[in-house]
């Protein structure tokens, strides 16, 4: 006769297990209770750190240079709009007094000349007509004491002074018109070039503000999301905590139930067969632990 090769699954019995049969009951009755409490997803979920001081003032700081106005937030702290704003963006003005001052203008430079260089120009020529006289009646009197006076070569001598004179005072007079000229070219490329200056200096000063608080709000931000996060995670492990304790709870009952005489310690088949429920049953063993006092 074949001798089968399966043990046969025996129940325990009621009175060797009886003891343990309200510790199970218990801890189901946790269980129950534990996974039927609604769960507060806001409380297990990281929230998003919103613009804080610095980065709500580099914010503010770039609305400024595009002359957008004072910031309006939401209740989140998004951006929902701007107040006040001109259109002027902050180096505008600069580029409106470079028009207005006619810099690029050709006849820009004589708003940067001397008011008083026609007077030098007329005084000096008024001068220097009066020294050409005296020279000439020089020569009046050098051909007079030569018994020349009124003849031909005094007439050549005087034609010839007067062309040298008025060459000299036409050479005079450019140069002094000329150097006046300069002076007022210089004037108006230093000019633009302030402006201009001012005009690049100042969005950059604001840019380099606003940097210095981006940087600012980066930790500001990194810190209060870290806070966030932190809240969540706590929120996940109060919820987790009692179904871990529980578990504990359930295998060292589990443990103490398989040692007790009678304990439910089944030997399953080792027919191939059946090993996906011997699986399943391993999976499930705590489950069954703290009903088995029930059976």
């Amino acid at each position: 006769m074949a001798t089968s090769n399966q043990s046969v699954y025996q129940m325990p019995s009621v009175s060797e297990q009886g003891w343990l049969n309200p510790y199970g009951q218990g801890l189901a009755s946790l269980a129950t209770q534990q996974l039927g409490k609604p769960i507060d997803i806001g409380a297990i979920t990281p929230g998003v750190a919103g613009p804080g001081a610095f980065s709500q003032a580099q914010q503010q700081v770039t609305a400024d240079m595009g002359g957008l106005g004072s910031i309006q937030r939401d209740a989140t702290g998004q951006i929902s709009g701007f107040t006040g704003g001109t259109g002027i963006a902050s180096f505008q003005p600069y580029l409106q007094s470079i028009k207005d001052k006619g810099l690029l203008e050709p006849t820009g430079y004589q708003a940067y000349m001397s008011p008083y260089q026609q007077d030098v120009i007329d005084k000096t020529l008024a001068e220097f007509d009066k020294q050409a006289a005296v020279g000439k009646l020089g020569l009046g009197k050098t051909a007079s004491d030569a018994g020349a006076f009124g003849g031909a070569r005094h007439g050549i001598a005087q034609a010839e002074y007067q062309s040298g004179s008025d060459i000299n005072r036409a050479l005079l007079d450019y140069q002094m018109r000329n150097q006046g000229f300069g002076q007022g070219i210089a004037g108006q490329q230093q000019a633009l070039e302030n402006i201009s200056g001012m005009a690049s200096m100042v969005p950059q000063l604001q840019s380099g503000l606003g940097q210095q608080f981006g940087a600012m709000g980066a930790q500001e931000n990194q810190y209060a999301q870290a806070l966030l996060n932190a809240q969540a995670l706590a929120g996940q492990q109060a919820l987790d905590l009692p179904m871990a304790r529980i578990g504990q709870a359930a295998n060292i009952f589990g443990t103490v139930a398989g040692k007790v005489p009678g304990a439910p310690t089944p030997s399953f088949p080792t027919d191939p067969r059946l090993a996906g429920i011997g699986a399943f049953t391993g999976a499930g063993q705590t489950l069954q632990d703290l009903l088995g006092a029930r059976t």
